[in-house]
C-alpha cells in the first residue's frame, strides 16, 4: 500500500514480552493472563496523517482482522525526555491512592526542584486543556472538555540517559501521581 511507510509485525511472545514489561506492577493481572492470550499485531507508520481513515477503514473489513487502532502520534515525542503527572482531585484521578489534588504550593515546590536538576533544559507546563487536545490527537479522536485530565509538567534534558534521575528525584514529592519518560508514556 503506498500510504504505509513502515510496517512490523509483533508475534505472540513479542506481545506477551511487552505486556509484562508494561504491567510489571500488576501481578493479579499478569497471573490471569498467559502468551495465547496475546493477539498478533502488525504495526505501521503512514506517510500521511490524512490517510488514516481510509486505512482504518480498508482495514476494518479485511478477514482475520479483530481490532484496528490508529493512533495520531506522541505531541512530546522529542520535545521532553520525562513526564511528570500532578495529582488530580481524588475523585478523577486514579494515579495518587486517593490524595488530594496537587496544591499551588506542591507545584512551587516541584518547579523549584526542577530548576536545581542538572542537565534540565527546558521545562514545559501542560494544563487539562492542553492534555484534552494532546489526547484526542493521539487516540484520532473529538475530547468533550478537559475535566478529569490531570496536568503534568514536561521536562527536555541535555542527556536523556539522566531521566531515570530525575524521575526519582520528582516521583516521591507531594502532589506528583507519576513520572516517567515520555517513551514509555505512549
Amino acid at each position: 500500500m503506498p500510504q504505509v511507510a513502515e510496517v512490523s509485525c509483533e508475534s505472540q511472545n513479542a506481545a506477551w514480552a511487552n505486556f509484562r514489561e508494561q504491567n510489571a506492577d500488576n501481578k493479579a493481572l499478569l497471573s490471569a493472563l498467559q502468551v495465547d492470550d496475546m493477539p498478533e499485531s502488525f504495526r505501521g507508520r503512514l506517510h500521511r496523517r490524512a490517510d488514516i481513515v481510509p486505512i482504518r477503514s480498508t482495514f476494518e473489513k479485511m478477514a482475520g482482522v479483530s481490532n484496528v487502532f490508529t493512533f495520531g502520534g506522541s505531541f512530546w515525542e522529542g520535545k521532553a525526555d520525562v513526564e511528570i503527572t500532578l495529582c488530580g482531585p481524588a475523585e478523577a484521578s486514579g494515579t495518587c491512592d486517593g490524595r488530594d489534588g496537587a496544591t499551588p504550593l506542591d507545584r512551587e515546590r516541584i518547579e523549584a526542584r526542577l530548576g536545581t536538576v542538572e542537565g534540565v533544559e527546558k521545562v514545559y507546563f501542560e494544563d487539562s486543556e492542553h492534555a484534552a487536545k494532546v489526547f484526542g490527537f493521539f487516540w484520532m479522536s473529538k475530547v468533550s472538555g478537559p475535566q478529569g485530565f490531570p496536568e503534568s509538567y514536561y521536562v527536555k534534558l541535555a542527556d536523556p540517559g539522566d531521566a531515570q534521575v530525575l524521575i526519582d528525584t520528582v516521583k516521591v514529592m507531594p502532589g506528583v501521581g507519576h513520572a516517567r519518560t515520555v517513551a514509555d508514556s505512549r
